[in-house]
C-alpha cells in the first residue's frame, strides 16, 4: 500500500497532470473493456475452492484445465475487442491534447498487452488463493509493486517518452511476475501439472461458462461504475479532472487492499465450507468477514479523512483540482460497499448468482446515466461521486434482500451481527475526532493526536461491543502468541 502510494506521487510529479490524467484515462478504458478478467478470476477461484472443500481431486483437475481453456479464449476476445475499440477512441472520442495522441496510442497498446498477459495467467492466481498460499502471494505482490516503484524512479532520469516507457515497463513486470507464479503452481499443485485434453469435462466447462457469464455481467457493471465514470468525466471536464479522479481511485484501491487482503484468507474458507455442505458455518464466516472488513477499512479511513489536506501536501508535490473532495467521496463509497462484502462471497459460493448479478449489476451501472445527466445539467464533477455513494448504498440493500432469498440470512441476523456491532463504535469515534479536528490546527500534531485517539477509542470500542465472545477469545490467543515471541 505504501509503495503504491509512492508510485502515484512519483508519476504525478514526473508525468505531470496531463500525462498522468491520460494514463489513468486509458487505464479506465482498458479496465472497462477487460472486465471479463475479474469475473473469470472469481469463477475459477470459486470452483477450485469448492472442489478442494469437497475433496474431489479429479474434478479439481478438470476445473483447472477448463479454466485455462476459458481464459485463453477470453484473452483473445478481449484483445480483439480492445483493438477494435482503439480504432475509434483516439479519433475525437476521448478528450486528449493533440500533441499527446501518439503517446496515448502507445500507452494503450502496452496496457492492452498487459491485460492479455494478466488474463491468460488468471487460473494460476486463482489456484494460489484457493490453496491458501498467502505468504507466497504477499511476497510476490510486494516484489511486483516494488518493481513498479523502481520503474517510476527510472522514468525520473529520462528526458522524454516517460509515459510510453513506463507503460512498457508495466507490461514487462506483469509478464515476469505471472511467469514466476505459474512456475510455483506447476511445482506445488497437482492440478496445475495436469493439462491434458483427457481432463476436459463438458459438464464442468458449461457450468463454469454459465457462472462466468453472469459474473461477467456483474463485473462489467462494477467496472463501468468506476472506469466508465472516468470516461464520462473526461468528456465533460478533460484530462485534469481525470488526474484528480486517478489519485482518488489509487488511494481508494490501496486503502481497500488493507481489508481485501483479509478476504483473500477468508474467501476460500467460505467457498470450501459450502463445498463441504456446511451452510451454517459458511454464513457465520461471511458475516464475520463483512464486520472485520468494514472495521479494518474504517480503522484507516478515520484518521486519514480528518488529516487529508495535510497528508496530501506531504504526499503530492502538485495536488490536482478536485483531488481532496474526490478522494473523500470515493472512500465513502468504498466503505459503504464493505457493509455487504462478505455476503457477495457467500452468494458466489452457492453458484446461484443469476438473480444476484442481474439485479445488483443493473443497479451499479445506473451510476453512468445518472452521472451523465448530472454533468449535462452543468453540475460540478464531484456530483458524479455523490451518486456513486447512493448507488452503492442501494446495491447493499438489494444484496441483503437477495441473501435472504438465496442463503436464508434473516434481516434480523444481519442487523444484530453487523449494524449493531460496527455502527456505534464507528459513529462515536467520528464524533470525537470531529471535535478534536475543530479545535486543532491542520498540522503534524493534529495528525498524531487524532490518529492516536481514533486508534485507541475505535479499537477499544470494537473489541468490547463489536466482537463476540468467540472472537475476543481468539484475539487473546493471537496476542498471547505474539507476546511469547
Amino acid at each position: 500500500m505504501i509503495l503504491s502510494l509512492l508510485i502515484t506521487r512519483i508519476l504525478l510529479i514526473e508525468l505531470g497532470v496531463v500525462d498522468y490524467g491520460i494514463y489513468n484515462l486509458i487505464m479506465g478504458v482498458v479496465g472497462l473493456l477487460a472486465f471479463l478478467n475479474s469475473a473469470m478470476a472469481i469463477s475459477s477461484q470459486r470452483f477450485l475452492s469448492f472442489f478442494i472443500g469437497a475433496r474431489q481431486e479429479h474434478k479439481l483437475k478438470s476445473v483447472f484445465f477448463s479454466s485455462v481453456c476459458l481464459h485463453l479464449g477470453l484473452a483473445i476476445i478481449v484483445l480483439l475487442g480492445l483493438e477494435i475499440a482503439g480504432l475509434f477512441l483516439f479519433d475525437g472520442f476521448l478528450t486528449i491534447p493533440q500533441d499527446r495522441i501518439s503517446a496515448a496510442k502507445y500507452t494503450f497498446q502496452c496496457l492492452v498487452a498487459t491485460s492479455f498477459v494478466t488474463i491468460i495467467f488468471v487460473p494460476f492466481d486463482a489456484s494460489i488463493i484457493s490453496n491458501e498460499k498467502l505468504v507466497f502471494e504477499s511476497i510476490v505482490s510486494t516484489v511486483e509493486v516494488a518493481l513498479k516503484l523502481a520503474s517510476a524512479f527510472w522514468i525520473s532520469v529520462l528526458l522524454e517518452s516517460k509515459l510510453e516507457l513506463y507503460s512498457l515497463s508495466i507490461l514487462l513486470i506483469t509478464l515476469a511476475i505471472r511467469l514466476i507464479k505459474s512456475f510455483y503452481c506447476y511445482k506445488n499443485f497437482g492440478e496445475c501439472r495436469s493439462l491434458s485434453l483427457k481432463l476436459f469435462n463438458l459438464g464442468i466447462f458449461k457450468e463454469m461458462s454459465l457462472f462466468a457469464g453472469w459474473n461477467s455481467f456483474g463485473a462489467l457493471c462494477g467496472v463501468a461504475k468506476n472506469q466508465g465514470l472516468a470516461v464520462i468525466m473526461n468528456l465533460f471536464f478533460g484530462t485534469v479532472v481525470n488526474a484528480a479522479f486517478g489519485v482518488a481511485t489509487q488511494v481508494g484501491a490501496q486503502v481497500f487492499s488493507f481489508s481485501s487482503n483479509m478476504l483473500k484468507a477468508v474467501n476460500p474458507q467460505i467457498m470450501k465450507n459450502e463445498g463441504k455442505g456446511e451452510r451454517k458455518s459458511m454464513i457465520t464466516l461471511s458475516l464475520r468477514a463483512t464486520k472485520f472488513s468494514f472495521f479494518l477499512l474504517s480503522f484507516l479511513l478515520i484518521p486519514f479523512a480528518f488529516n487529508i489536506k495535510f497528508l496530501f501536501k506531504i504526499w503530492l508535490e502538485e495536488i490536482p483540482e478536485y483531488t481532496i473532495i474526490f478522494t473523500l467521496l470515493y472512500l465513502a463509497g468504498t466503505l459503504t460497499n464493505q457493509l455487504t462484502i462478505g455476503l457477495q462471497t457467500a452468494i458466489q459460493s452457492t453458484g446461484n448468482i443469476k438473480l444476484y448479478q442481474s439485479i445488483v449489476g443493473t443497479i451499479l451501472i445506473l451510476n453512468l446515466p445518472i452521472a451523465y445527466f448530472i454533468f449535462n445539467l452543468g453540475h460540478s464533477a464531484y456530483y458524479g461521486l455523490v451518486s456513486f455513494i447512493l448507488i452503492e448504498l442501494l446495491a447493499c440493500i438489494f444484496r441483503l434482500i437477495i441473501s435472504k432469498r438465496i442463503l436464508g440470512i434473516s434481516i434480523k441476523l444481519y442487523y444484530q451481527s453487523i449494524i449493531v456491532k460496527i455502527v456505534p463504535p464507528f459513529i462515536l469515534t467520528l464524533l470525537i475526532c470531529s471535535i478534536l479536528a475543530y479545535f486543532l490546527p491542520d498540522n503534524f500534531i493534529r495528525l498524531m493526536i487524532i490518529g492516536f485517539t481514533s486508534v485507541i477509542i475505535y479499537g477499544f470500542m470494537f473489541y468490547r461491543s463489536g466482537m463476540d465472545a468467540f472472537e475476543r477469545q481468539q484475539f487473546k490467543k493471537v496476542i498471547g502468541k505474539l507476546s511469547i515471541v
